[in-house]
């Protein structure tokens, strides 16, 4: 189960070496990437934030539509 997931989160087939791995070392790679990509998310949200601060407060509300936060 753990590898189906893995390719889905590395959008294609598991490498060679990721197979030669146990079950549960599988699920823990999973469960990393996983966890790394939901911080990845947050901290990109976080800096799309921040960088709202440079923006005039009157513009704010039409950037932020127009890049999608």
């Amino acid at each position: 189960m753990a590898e189906r997931t893995l390719s889905g989160q590395l959008g294609g087939p598991v490498p060679a070496g990721i197979e030669a791995l146990a079950d549960d070392e599988k699920q823990d790679l999973s469960d990393a990437v996983r966890d790394a990509r939901h911080r990845q998310a947050k901290a990109l949200a976080e800096a799309g934030e921040e960088g709202l601060k440079y923006v005039p407060a009157l513009l704010r509300g039409a950037v932020r539509k127009a890049v999608g936060l």
